[in-house]
């Protein structure tokens, strides 16, 4: 990549000297595959004897190059770190490793699997220290190794456990009442509120020693873990109050890239929707207009991955200088009642085709683990993934297109439904990405919250162009199957498919899907 290199000057008591800055031009763009690694992953899902942190850490790392990943953001916080921080507790202060299940630490967990679980995450990570490695130190030094760009990922407003105070998860500052939010009852009331300036010191500090400690090539700061950060109704003056603590770690960060002498660079995580965004105090438009920021990634929470993220409006809202990556979640749940599983390959493919073909200029991966977390062999995951960093790989590959929920909105405020929707006549807005070749079939799931008279029948057309049952329709009708021209898909992901009855009675859609393959 190529540096700019700009002269400024500073006073210090002998006089003033030089100091050179790094400042990204418009050809260090992020881009390829990004991929984020959750702080617990690999403490959670496997025994690391004594004397193996290492080599257990280096083939986790190699896997994901394996996979071809450009960028890894390595996680290193939740409500505590996993590793020895001097300013936040790390997971393991407090353990004892011959203490047994039954030692105070973990009593407050309920016995069995949930605290043998934790057990087993706590005794690894204290493993890993003893050992004498530093976790993020060891990625960043692997990953260097196998040509992946490494980032550390800070999680801004963590809330997992929160339903219980006691849980050694958290960190005293978690547990102080008088710091979390208000007037916003539910799984995120136990949020910390950014309002206050010890809340923003807290994170300042690990942000401070992360940047000092380690020779990285970005920080993230993930504010989708969580985009709660202001008690309910008081956004938009929290909306200020964060952009000027985020000049200060702007700050630092380019203090990081002064001594590095390399560009560090900062990015955020934030909600898919623009207006979710801004109605929760993440003003990232006038961040990238202040030149706070270098990357962007818009993304779901968690519920389910999303296959229209807007893409080309986050462009127009942020400019071309900063980087914009789309994130694909691991989860599926077509609306909320539904229930919510793992994606398939099909689905991954078919989200990440689409935020390429919007003009991202990265595909983000979030929850993705090679262990766990969705389930793919070994292969069929480094071979995915692969596949998710090109375009051109992707468009040879079976995918599918689907309409989900969004599971973030601002307290108080409606927001636009996706899912379900109820009418005689609905239209959905889907891009389906590159049209395929000619030899391909384009294939319409439509599923309904009821069961349909055999008297009605159920018009699908996608793009205009009439579709026609695959199947005779039951008399009982609960899903359609629907087949177009595969010349309908538009191309330029401006696909429209309209739901009608000819008897102008009302449906409720529950689930929405196009499938686009290779005939049989």
């Amino acid at each position: 990549m190529k540096q700019i290199l700009m002269m400024s000057f500073v006073v210090a008591g002998l006089g003033v000297i030089p100091v050179t800055v790094f400042a990204q031009s418009e050809n260090q763009k992020v881009r390829g595959l990004l991929h984020n690694e959750d702080s617990t992953d690999f403490f959670a899902h496997r025994v690391i004897p004594a004397g193996k942190s290492s080599e257990m850490l280096n083939s986790y790392i190699d896997v994901l190059a394996d996979a071809q990943i450009s960028v890894l953001f390595c996680n290193i916080n939740a409500r505590r770190t996993n590793y020895r921080s001097d300013v936040w507790a790390p997971f393991w202060d407090g353990y004892e490793a011959d203490g047994g299940s039954d030692q105070s630490f973990l009593k407050s967990i309920p016995a069995g699997s949930q605290r043998s679980q934790w057990e087993l995450l706590v005794r690894n990570a204290w493993q890993v220290h003893q050992d004498g490695v530093d976790y993020p130190a060891r990625v960043i030094d692997r990953c260097r190794r196998r040509g992946i760009s490494p980032w550390l990922s800070i999680r801004m407003n963590d809330v997992h456990f929160n339903d219980n105070l006691e849980h050694p998860f958290h960190d005293t500052i978690f547990r102080r009442s008088e710091l979390f939010r208000k007037n916003d009852p539910g799984y995120f009331a136990r949020g910390l509120d950014y309002a206050h300036v010890e809340v923003r010191d807290h994170y300042r500090k690990l942000i401070a020693e992360i940047l000092d400690r380690y020779d990285v090539d970005g920080i993230e700061l993930d504010f989708l873990r969580e985009p709660y950060l202001f008690s309910a109704g008081e956004e938009q003056a929290g909306a200020v109050v964060l952009t000027e603590w985020l000049r200060e770690i702007r700050r630092l960060v380019e203090n990081a890239t002064s001594h590095r002498r390399h560009p560090v660079r900062l990015s955020v995580r934030v909600p898919s929707e623009p207006e979710i965004a801004v109605g929760l105090g993440l003003d990232v438009a006038a961040w990238a207009k202040a030149g706070l920021i270098d990357l962007v990634v818009v993304a779901p929470r968690w519920r389910t991955i999303h296959f229209d993220l807007p893409i080309q409006q986050w462009r127009v809202l942020l400019g071309d200088r900063v980087s914009l990556a789309g994130g694909l979640e691991v989860n599926y749940q077509p609306e909320p009642s539904a229930a919510m599983r793992a994606v398939t390959q099909e689905e991954a493919v078919g989200a990440a085709l689409a935020v390429w073909s919007a003009g991202a200029d990265a595909v983000y991966l979030f929850n993705f683990f090679q262990n766990s977390h969705p389930g793919w062999s070994q292969d069929v995951y480094r071979q995915t993934l692969k596949q998710c960093g090109s375009s051109e790989q992707l468009k040879q590959q079976p995918r599918v297109h689907a309409v989900t929920q969004r599971d973030i909105t601002v307290p108080g405020k409606a927001s636009r439904t996706w899912l379900p929707v109820t009418g005689s006549s609905m239209t959905f807005r889907l891009p389906l990405g590159p049209r395929p070749p000619s030899d391909w079939t384009a294939d319409v799931t439509v599923q309904f919250a009821d069961r349909i008279p055999a008297k009605e029948t159920v018009n699908v057309s996608v793009n205009g162009v009439k579709s026609t049952p695959s199947k005779e329709i039951p008399a009982k009708l609960d899903s359609g199957h629907f087949s177009v021209p595969i010349s309908a898909v538009s191309g330029d992901g401006t696909d429209t498919i309209v739901i009608s009855s000819t008897d102008q009675k009302e449906m409720k859609v529950i689930r929405l899907e196009v499938r686009l393959a290779p005939a049989k």
